[in-house]
């Protein structure tokens, strides 16, 4: 009988200085292997799984959401969605972890930096001014584990790795203690949603650790799974893994060895070496293909279809026609009544393009999405009105608050709602690379506002749409040569003299 095998416990360089792989890494060694599904468990965050899932998909390889969460007692837990709803429940719980606590103290840092390189040293440590409050008491987000009770539908529970709290128990021998930590798992969950997790990397420990956590999951009649996990797609990433958890640390390879991993076993591998390990525990192996099954009722990068939320109107209107409305008063103004002759002449081409782009909008039901982003000016409009005066020389040109930059620029639509400066008509823009008949995803319209406003119109955002309507999109700094050249020198233990003049040659 082939061996069949599913690793539910994976992570990617989303967890950050600690995974040494990237997601097509790990997918294409994975596809090399034969997997039929894979399970992304980055630490305290789901930054990467949409990347995953996309990669995993297009590889046909199935893709499992998943996280591994670090608890208010510093321990760990994996939480995998098998459903949508588990899916939300996992952002909820992540959402919570990195809460501020009530009451925290947070202290306020200023740092500088020499040059460009060390602007970004800072922004990837987390502690430039694109975070300008760091509490050094609380990097890691931590999730009080009661809140599981009510997050727990559509999510599975694995107990965690060696830094979970039952492993932790039962290597210490305290086995009341774990009995009473995993039947407060099962209350929390349900019998059928937690599994206790086993990890085999050849590790001095991890055999008689096994069989006890195996003997505790048949005492309390939960299921029990193997993981690996897994920070890297081959044996030889150890070497980076290692650089990564010393630069994470700011110390050397010499000075780590408390830090890093023990060996070079934590990689992603094959059913039969899995088999080989776990040859004692057969049925630890199916059970990760029984979960991976549960899993398939979600997969990322299908199941999140967006659907924009309607836009309120007045009895008897509605936002195709209020959109329209809204388009033809602006036209007026800007080509038949205009000062200038060759723009009043386009008036006709003007019209025909609103017809056209009303049209396609109207089809996809996206009338309320382009009022929207309307709101958005009107209240950037006030609120530079209410920063500069009405006597800066911004407010007497009647400059407008933002611009949409991007293909957003090549839409009537935009141009007359005031989302684009660019008239697209004047210009011959071809409006279809931003909207066309063939809609796969809702349009992306980038709007820039400048420094002076944006703090005050997030916040007044948030007040008229609500917390639970608004969300800000993170981005994520990456290592330059130069920034990785250093980073990496200083965990070698580079003479700093010597480091400098390599990262010059970068």
């Amino acid at each position: 009988m082939q061996n069949e095998y599913v690793e539910l416990h994976l992570h990617t360089a989303f967890s950050f200085l600690d995974g040494a792989s990237l997601s097509e890494d790990l997918i294409g060694r994975a596809k090399e292997l034969g997997y039929s599904a894979l399970a992304v468990t980055d630490h305290d965050g789901i930054y990467g799984s949409m990347d995953f899932a996309k990669q995993a998909d297009a590889a046909e390889i199935f893709p499992i959401t998943g996280v591994e969460m670090t608890l208010t007692d510093e321990s760990h837990l994996t939480l995998l969605a098998e459903s949508r709803i588990g899916y939300a429940n996992l952002c909820k719980l992540i959402t919570e972890a990195h809460r501020l606590p009530p009451g925290a103290p947070i202290q306020r840092l200023t740092f500088s930096a020499d040059d460009q390189d060390g602007g970004l040293d800072l922004s990837l440590r987390g502690i430039g001014k694109p975070q300008p409050y760091y509490r050094p008491e609380d990097r890691i987000p931590r999730l009080d584990p009661e809140l599981l009770a009510t997050h727990s539908e559509g999510v599975i529970l694995l107990t965690g790795c060696r830094m979970g709290r039952l492993s932790q128990l039962v290597d210490a021998g305290d086995l009341p203690a774990a009995r009473a930590v995993l039947e407060q798992y099962i209350a929390w969950m349900g019998r059928d949603s937690v599994f206790v997790e086993l990890q085999h990397n050849k590790v001095y420990g991890d055999v008689p650790r096994i069989r006890r956590l195996v003997r505790l999951a048949n005492e309390m009649e939960v299921g029990y799974v193997a993981t690996g996990n897994v920070h890297y797609h081959i044996p030889d990433r150890h070497r980076l893994q290692d650089v990564l958890v010393a630069i994470h640390h700011r110390t050397t390879l010499d000075n780590s060895h408390q830090l890093r991993r023990p060996n070079s076993e934590f990689y992603l591998r094959s059913a039969e070496e899995a088999a080989a390990l776990f040859a004692e525990w057969p049925s630890s192996l199916t059970a990760t293909v029984e979960i991976a099954n549960r899993c398939r009722g979600f997969n990322l990068a299908h199941d999140l279809e967006y659907i924009f939320p309607d836009y309120p109107v007045e009895d008897g209107s509605n936002p195709d026609a209020l959109l329209r409305e809204v388009c033809y008063r602006e036209l007026s103004v800007r080509y038949t009544h205009n000062e200038k002759e060759e723009i009043r002449q386009l008036e006709s081409q003007a019209i025909e393009r609103l017809d056209e782009e009303l049209g396609i909008i109207a089809k996809h039901k996206l009338a309320g999405f382009f009022l929207l982003y309307r709101d958005l000016l009107i209240l950037a409009a006030d609120i530079a009105l209410e920063v500069r005066g009405r006597k800066s020389p911004r407010t007497i040109a009647n400059l407008p608050p933002g611009r949409g930059r991007g293909s957003s620029v090549s839409s009537i639509v935009c141009y007359l709602i005031g989302l684009s400066h660019v008239d697209p008509v004047q210009h011959k823009l071809f409006f279809g690379r931003f909207l066309n008949e063939e809609l796969y995803s809702i349009p992306d319209i980038d709007l820039d506002f400048p420094r002076e406003i944006r703090e005050r119109l997030i916040e007044r955002v948030y007040e008229r749409y609500g917390h639970d309507h608004v969300g800000l999109v993170c981005a994520f700094a990456t290592y330059r040569l130069r920034s990785a050249v250093r980073d990496v020198g200083k965990a070698l233990g580079l003479p700093l003299p010597d480091l400098d003049k390599i990262a010059k040659l970068s």
